[in-house]
């Protein structure tokens, strides 16, 4: 051999990084599981004379014997046994690498998976749709609607990357909530309704009227109930409940009926013939926001939580 053994691990160490191919490696490991040149040289998919030529660089390179060749093919050296266990280690940290490579390739080929209640998608999502375009050509994103139970199981079990909806309580764990636009009650009429054209407004003048309740549990039904409870009053139920605020001016058209709405739900109303009538409820509602997995902030999902970070620092739109 024309290397003589290295004196120390970091002179090897140095020699290893300058000149060690992974063909080497991957000989070896054949070799110490064939024991023999030729079919060692089959499975690398290298001819013979290649897989000798490997084999007396990298004896070389180390400066110690490998292998003990005789008749019947070739017996490992105690420092073959050596290089040989480490090189199936390094193989197999490759084959990790290139696995944890494709999953991430697939991540960023797949589209971002957003779910959200409807206020947030007509008042958050849709006008930023264009913009958010503009700015990220290449992302993706699957868009679906539907009610917070769904949104934070479709999070939490990985089907939604982001949801967008009212901070919920608690916050699951390993998740952040950010608000991104403030909202509130609003009463909305037909626009021909006359106490749409009063100037002071209470909640008791509106004993008579029929109101279009969403159910029990939404956020805009418990404040109507909650601004109703310190009038000591009930509102009483109109027989129809429309879920979808397009439907409401065909509703709200009949006389004497009302329906309360969150100001966000609004931006859907443009050009109808519906009108917020003036009262001071003082009736907020938790704000519309994004939530997502902490692990995530960091990976592909970045760019949309940034943008949309970003949008809600921009002035909200005028009351209708």
């Amino acid at each position: 051999m024309s290397a003589t053994p290295p004196t120390t691990g970091a002179v090897l160490h140095e020699r290893l990084l300058a000149r060690l191919r992974l063909r080497h490696l991957k000989l070896i490991d054949a070799l110490a599981a064939q024991a023999h040149l030729r079919r060692a040289a089959e499975a690398v998919h290298i001819s013979q004379p290649a897989a000798t030529q490997l084999l007396r660089e990298l004896e070389d390179l180390l400066g110690l014997p490998l292998f003990e060749r005789h008749a019947r093919g070739m017996r490992i050296t105690e420092a073959g046994r050596v290089l040989a266990r480490h090189a199936r280690v390094a193989i197999e940290a490759l084959a990790s690498t290139a696995e944890a490579l494709a999953q991430q390739a697939a991540l960023q080929q797949r589209p971002l998976r957003v779910g959200a209640i409807l206020a947030a998608l007509s008042s958050l999502l849709r006008p930023a749709l264009p913009l958010l375009r503009a700015r990220h050509p290449a992302l993706r994103l699957a868009i679906e609607e539907a009610s917070i139970e769904r949104l934070l199981a479709g999070l939490q079990g990985g089907a939604l990357d982001l949801v967008l909806l009212r901070r919920p309580t608690p916050v699951p764990e390993g998740c952040r909530f950010e608000p991104l636009r403030a909202d509130r009650m609003v009463v909305l009429a037909g626009a021909g309704h006359p106490w749409g054209g009063r100037r002071r407004l209470r909640l008791r003048d509106l004993a008579a009227a029929r109101w279009v309740l969403p159910p029990p549990h939404f956020a805009v039904r418990q404040a109507l109930d909650a601004a109703f409870a310190r009038e000591g009053a009930e509102p009483q139920a109109h027989a129809i409940q429309v879920l979808v605020p397009e439907l409401l001016p065909t509703v709200l058209a009949e006389p004497g009926v009302l329906a309360p709405v969150p100001q966000s739900a609004l931006d859907r109303l443009d050009g109808s013939p519906v009108q917020v009538l003036p009262l001071d409820l003082q009736a907020p509602l938790e704000p519309l926001g994004m939530l997502y997995r902490q692990a995530d902030a960091a990976g592909a999902l970045a760019p949309l939580v940034d943008f949309l970070r970003t949008q809600a620092q921009q002035p909200p739109p005028g009351p209708a």
